[in-house]
């Protein structure tokens, strides 16, 4: 279950107050939902969010790319500069200011906000104030969408109802759009970062991409599986005893569980003796992965993050080599939930001959 009164230790007053995750856990909305309240909650998210919302994007995305590389091209060629910033930030950011309907000023704030939130170098009270900056975007944004209603995401939950007149209020509405955010945004970030990666330190799967042997598609894909983007999960609480198939562990009712999702994609019995290599042809489907977790609470932005990922994938192995030679590694990010180095440091050269394919 992922509703936090399933939590017998949290219920009993036994989980520190001060921890952060627990902003997480508590959040109202559709994340932390079970059953007919959660199937409300998704299918309103569902009335707005919809298939052709999300292919609508797409010449949006690839103006954004396009001018993502031509800023890169600009870049002295022995410059170290660091993608996961340079790059991989910006594209899911402009993309959900524009899925919002947020003006330019705003979204500039939000992104500042954002940044500070994330930020390792931000102090308490920096994350705080990004925190309050970023609630105050997106209360401003709502209220001004209830007035004025466009052709955006926000309008449009705001319209949303179902066949008995449920609605998302506006304490429904902010958490919705900050679960866009911040479950949309970081992890979208994490997977771009990844692949270049990925690519970059494994040059021959790099020129069969290029040669047309593998898609762009399937390396995303792969990577979701081989590094994935995120670490763990949400807690799942146990509602009732459950024993664990194969072991002799017994996860008692009340008990919290965490799903380690990066090291589920390296699992042998799902994916072969290899499953530690990168290998984007593997003939072991990848969407096994649970990078987009399982069932009814699986990913309702997987679609777009596929998109965003292979758009800005492919052009940039289009453009450019990365040339990580003597750059510096990263520390891993310290955080519950991402799985990827806090920078991804390296020169860029022009493209090898060959061109990416995304389909």
């Amino acid at each position: 279950m992922k509703n936090p009164r399933h939590w017998a230790d949290l219920r009993e007053n036994k989980i520190p107050a001060h921890l952060p995750i627990l902003e997480f856990v508590r959040m109202p909305g559709m994340l932390n939902e079970d059953g007919d309240a959660h199937r409300t909650l998704r299918n309103l998210v569902g009335k707005a969010f919809t298939p052709r919302r999300v292919a609508e994007l797409q010449p949006r995305i690839d103006a954004i790319v396009q001018q993502l590389i031509a800023d890169l091209a600009k870049v002295a060629p022995q410059e170290s500069i660091d993608l996961r910033h340079r790059y991989a930030f910006a594209l899911p950011m402009q993309v959900i200011c524009h899925l919002f309907g947020l003006d330019p000023a705003n979204g500039d704030a939000l992104a500042r906000d954002y940044a500070a939130i994330h930020d390792s170098g931000s102090t308490q009270a920096e994350v705080q104030a990004g925190k309050a900056g970023v609630g105050a975007v997106i209360a401003g944004l709502i209220a001004g969408k209830r007035q004025n209603p466009g052709a955006d995401l926000t309008s449009a939950l705001i319209r949303a109802t179902d066949g008995e007149g449920a609605t998302l209020n506006d304490e429904l509405l902010m958490y919705t759009l900050m679960l866009f955010l911040f479950a949309g945004h970081e992890t979208t970030q994490s997977l771009v970062a990844n692949a270049l990666k990925a690519l970059a330190d494994h040059p021959t799967e790099l020129a069969r991409v290029r040669a047309g042997e593998v898609t762009v598609d399937a390396v995303v894909e792969e990577v979701l599986r081989y590094n994935s983007p995120i670490n763990t999960i949400m807690f799942r609480y146990a509602a009732a005893d459950v024993a664990v198939p194969g072991t002799d562990v017994v996860v008692k009712a009340g008990e919290a569980v965490v799903i380690c999702v990066a090291a589920a994609g390296r699992d042998e019995t799902a994916f072969g003796p290899d499953a530690h290599t990168f290998d984007p042809s593997r003939k072991v489907l990848a969407q096994q992965h649970l990078a987009f977790g399982h069932g009814v609470h699986y990913c309702i932005g997987a679609p777009l993050a596929r998109m965003m990922a292979s758009t800005a994938v492919g052009a940039f192995v289009d453009a450019f080599d990365l040339d990580r030679t003597g750059a510096p590694e990263s520390e891993p990010l310290s955080s519950y939930s991402t799985n990827s180095d806090r920078a991804l440091w390296g020169r860029l050269k022009p493209a090898a001959t060959g061109s990416a394919t995304a389909a």
